[in-house]
C-alpha cells in the first residue's frame, strides 16, 4: 500500500490521506492511490463501511496546483476523475470524516462518499471561478443530485466557502458537529452502520444508484411520466389557485386554495 494513503480497521475501515505538509491535496499519484486502496478494502470479507478521512490539519484541500497546471494536467485529470467513480460505485457504504478544508476537489472527493460528517468550523467549497477552472459534467451533477440546483449555482457561482454548520444548513454535507466531537460522531455513526444487515445496506445504497441514474436521465427513460409533470406543471401555472397564492401574497394573507 502507497504511504499516500493509509488503511486500517477490519468491519469499520479507515482510508487515511497521508499528505498532511501538502493538506492532502491531490496530486496524481495520491488518486491512483486512493483507486488501489480500494481494490484492497474490495477483496476483504469484514469490511462494512469505509470512513474517508485526512491526515493532519485538512481533509483535503483540493487538487495540488502542480498537479492541475501545465502538462502534468493531463494526466491529473483522468486519475482524478477515475479515483472520482471508483468511490462513488464503491459497494460498501462511505463517509466523509471533514475537518480543516474540504475544497475544490477536496469537496467533490466528499461528495461521491454516501454521507458526510464535518466539524463546524470547517472550511467546504468549491472555489473554481477564483481559479478558471470549469468543474466538469459529472461532479456538476453530483452536487446538484445532492444539494439542489440553487445550492449548486451559489457553490459554483459565487466560490462562496461554507463553514460546517452553513454546509450543513445547505444540504452540502449530512451533519456537521463540534470540532472536539468529530471524531467520536463519526465512529458512532458507522458503527451503527456496520451492526446493519450488509446485504441490506448494499442493496439499498445499490438500488439508490439506479433510482438516481433513471432520474436524471428520465427524459429519455420514462418520456411519458416526464410528459405528465410537464402537464401538471403547466396546469397549475395556469390555475386559480396560483392567482389566489400570488394575491394573498401581496395582501400580506393566508392563502384559500381550492385545488383548481
Amino acid at each position: 500500500m502507497s504511504s499516500l494513503v493509509e488503511l486500517g480497521g477490519e468491519r469499520v475501515v479507515e482510508l487515511v490521506l497521508n499528505r498532511p505538509d501538502a493538506r492532502n491535496a491531490l496530486s496524481t499519484e495520491l488518486c491512483d492511490a486512493i483507486v488501489d486502496a480500494l481494490g484492497t478494502i474490495a477483496r476483504s470479507a469484514d469490511a462494512r463501511v469505509v470512513v474517508v478521512r485526512g491526515e493532519g490539519k485538512a481533509f483535503c484541500s483540493g487538487a495540488d496546483f502542480a498537479a492541475v497546471s501545465g502538462p502534468s494536467g493531463l494526466d491529473f485529470l483522468p486519475a482524478f476523475e477515475r479515483m472520482l467513480e471508483e468511490l462513488a460505485k464503491f459497494h460498501l457504504p462511505t463517509v466523509a470524516s471533514i475537518h480543516g478544508a474540504a475544497l475544490g476537489g477536496g469537496l467533490q472527493l466528499a461528495t461521491v462518499c454516501d454521507f458526510r460528517i464535518a466539524a463546524a468550523d470547517a472550511r467546504i467549497g468549491i472555489p473554481s471561478a477564483r481559479l478558471g477552472i470549469v468543474v466538469n459534467f459529472e461532479n456538476v451533477q453530483r452536487l446538484v443530485m445532492m444539494a439542489g440546483v440553487p445550492v449548486a449555482k451559489e457553490v459554483l457561482m459565487t466560490g462562496r466557502t461554507y463553514t460546517g454548520d452553513e454546509a450543513e444548513r445547505s444540504g452540502l454535507v449530512t451533519r456537521s458537529v463540534p470540532p472536539e466531537d468529530l471524531d467520536a460522531t463519526v465512529r458512532s455513526f458507522v458503527d451503527d452502520i456496520a451492526a446493519l444487515a450488509p446485504l441490506s445496506v448494499r442493496g439499498a445504497k445499490r438500488t439508490i444508484a439506479v433510482v438516481a441514474d433513471a432520474m436524471v436521465d428520465a427524459r429519455t427513460a420514462a418520456p411519458d411520466a416526464v410528459r405528465a409533470i410537464d402537464d401538471l406543471v403547466m396546469q397549475a401555472y395556469n390555475s386559480a389557485d396560483l392567482q389566489e397564492g400570488i394575491e394573498a401574497l401581496s395582501q400580506k394573507r393566508p392563502p384559500r386554495f381550492e385545488g383548481r
